[in-house]
């Protein structure tokens, strides 16, 4: 029977296979950092490596049949700053960019559709993803600037309500 604990390690087997993903993070995404990320590719713990993908548990509700677990996905990467580079959006060098944004929200948009298409109705597994999957671009400058796609995602988990499923004496 699949849990929270499953679908985590499941998500982390995704992120190693995944060729875009650097590093995948749990918890409280106010606080991305290196204590809550592992870096995928290298022995870093220095910083996160980008692309990251940051999952964290949000609410579960119980109708008939199922536990609904919503889940906050976030997948970002770095912006670099191109200026200097003589980057063009177009053959007239008076528009220019100033930074890789709108590569940066297509990448991870990508990554952001793999997670969904990897997730739902797979016969591997007895949890899917159920409903719509709405994302919402957004781009954060702390240590590092990011952009990517936050979009919370509901997992379906088979639930009977079967009390002798409960481990008592």
């Amino acid at each position: 029977m699949s849990s929270w604990v499953t679908i985590k390690n499941d998500l982390i087997a995704f992120a190693q296979s995944h060729l875009q993903i650097n590093a995948v993070g749990f918890g409280d995404p106010l606080a991305i950092g290196t204590d809550n990320t592992i870096n995928l590719r290298t022995a870093d713990r220095d910083r996160v490596i980008y692309p990251l993908l940051f999952v964290d548990a949000q609410s579960a509700s119980m109708p008939m049949g199922a536990t609904n677990l919503s889940v906050s996905v976030l997948v970002m990467d770095r912006v670099a700053d191109l200026r200097g580079l003589d980057a063009t959006i177009s053959g007239d060098v008076r528009y220019r960019w100033t930074d890789n944004e709108d590569e940066v929200l297509s990448d991870t948009l990508r990554i952001m559709q793999d997670l969904v298409a990897e997730f739902t109705d797979d016969p591997d597994r007895d949890y899917t993803i159920t409903g719509a999957v709405s994302a919402t671009r957004f781009v954060e400058a702390r240590d590092d600037k990011v952009a990517g796609w936050q979009a919370t995602v509901v997992f379906e988990i088979p639930f009977s309500r079967n009390v002798c499923q409960i481990p008592t004496t």
